[in-house]
């Protein structure tokens, strides 16, 4: 569910309600590669422009990641996103950008005894084909728990 928490009327938000979903899949391809794959959409009914117009959005994306198992507690990996977003331009019509972005990065993970992991990473986003010349760089962060389950084998 995505909430309209932006203000459209200045260019940051849909202006509206709506909805994504998306279908992630990982496969270990040997001891030291793991890749993850995820394909989505988000569609929102009445998205809304700075001049009050509406019209129905539908955004699919796709990604993909490859991760290297360096050691056991780093890893480098290498990703790349796709989107296709459309923009409201008039009462019903909308226009549609393409963005392509390769992801170099590394990340690595702290453990504790508690069963806490927390992960820092660092990425420097490249625009490629469509979104060429744009640069970035993107810090990750995620605190990882298995909550007292127990662990898949």
């Amino acid at each position: 569910m995505m909430m309209p928490t932006g203000n459209s009327l200045v260019g940051r938000g849909f202006g509206g309600w709506g909805l994504q979903t998306n279908l992630p899949a990982s496969i270990t391809h040997g001891r030291y590669v793991v890749t993850h794959w995820n394909a989505g959409l988000t569609w929102i009914p009445s998205a809304q422009n700075a001049a009050r117009e509406h019209a129905a959005l539908w955004n699919p994306n796709l990604g993909q990641s490859t991760v290297f198992l360096i050691r056991p507690r780093f890893n480098a990996l290498c990703e790349i996103a796709w989107s296709s977003n459309a923009t409201v331009v008039g009462k019903g019509h909308a226009t549609r950008t393409q963005n392509l972005v390769l992801n170099p990065g590394v990340r690595w993970a702290y453990n504790f005894a508690s069963g806490l992991q927390i992960v820092p990473g660092i990425g420097v986003p490249l625009g490629i084909g469509p979104s060429a010349g744009q640069r970035g760089m993107m810090l990750y962060l995620s605190f990882e728990h298995n909550l007292g389950m127990p662990k898949s084998r």
